[in-house]
């Protein structure tokens, strides 16, 4: 990567990310694409989606872009923000990325939960079809209610790894280990990821993705499993369209989903939307972002 290009994240990177209550803590910020396609990605994790889902991701395209979020979740004021730079243009092959997230909700009768959340990603091909990414990251989170699995103070250094096989030129394999470092946190859980994403079409694509939260901050607790799929639709490369839905292991609660992109050759504006529709509880998450795409040279 360019070391230049990397220095500008440290200007572009400020935001804000939220929670509900209890021990499901910080909920992790997927990205406006994983949003709107039901949490599902983790198989062509493009651009500034690479560092959320999976860093081997970056090297699926050749990009440079500056990406920054915003999301809304309707309990506890919780809000979710991004801010990144992910450059996939090296002569070298090798691609990068830098994050920053900060994080903040105001669960009723406990102290204001704030986060930081910080984190730099590489990704470099093993041939023509095996990508390979990791992130590394540090955490820190305060506030909220006590006790083990919970909103307790929290920091330290993880990592994520990733690998992306292209098992044909429509169809695509992801599997991402994350926060292997365990800090012992419901904040920071380890967890494994994977998912398929199909191609049939350039303009078209189709993913299912399942997460499992080992809960190794918590022997009490069993794995819970996230289950999510979603497709895209790019027409005219103008405008995308994203629909999904799941079922989200940590809140028990089943999900649908949607999203709308307006792209230009300078960059591109998302929306997102995820609404709970079984459970207790139900969650509203509401979110818009930014792309910036720098030209190549």
């Amino acid at each position: 990567m360019n070391p230049g290009r990397l220095a500008v994240a440290l200007a572009v990177a400020a935001s804000i990310v939220s929670v509900p209550r209890g021990a499901r803590a910080f909920p992790d910020y997927l990205g406006l694409r994983a949003l709107g396609m039901g949490g599902a990605g983790r198989a062509d994790a493009r651009g500034d989606e690479g560092p959320m889902l999976n860093p081997a991701g970056m090297s699926l395209g050749r990009l440079y872009t500056l990406g920054a979020g915003y999301q809304f979740i309707t309990r506890d004021g919780g809000h979710v923000g991004h801010a990144s730079v992910v450059d996939s243009t090296s002569g070298f092959n090798l691609a990068g990325g830098l994050f920053y997230n900060y994080r903040t909700a105001a669960p009723a009768g406990v102290p204001r939960l704030l986060g930081h959340e910080a984190g730099m990603s590489l990704s470099y091909p093993l041939g023509s079809r095996v990508l390979f990414g990791v992130t590394g990251k540090y955490l820190n989170v305060g506030g909220g209610p006590p006790g083990p699995n919970a909103s307790t103070d929290v920091s330290g250094i993880t990592a994520d790894v990733g690998l992306v096989v292209r098992a044909a030129s429509i169809l695509t394999i992801g599997v991402v280990g994350y926060n292997l470092r365990d800090l012992s946190t419901a904040h920071a859980p380890v967890a494994l990821g994977y998912g398929v994403a199909f191609n049939p079409i350039p303009d078209f694509v189709l993913s299912v993705d399942g997460l499992h939260d080992l809960t190794t901050y918590d022997s009490t607790r069993g794995v819970r499993t996230t289950v999510g799929g979603g497709g895209e639709y790019t027409l005219q490369r103008r405008m995308a369209f994203r629909g999904g839905g799941g079922h989200d292991g940590g809140s028990g609660h089943g999900y649908l989903s949607a999203g709308l992109v307006a792209v230009s050759e300078l960059g591109a504006v998302d929306f997102g939307f995820r609404q709970d529709v079984t459970g207790v509880g139900k969650l509203t998450f509401l979110a818009v972002g930014l792309r910036l795409f720098v030209p190549q040279e």
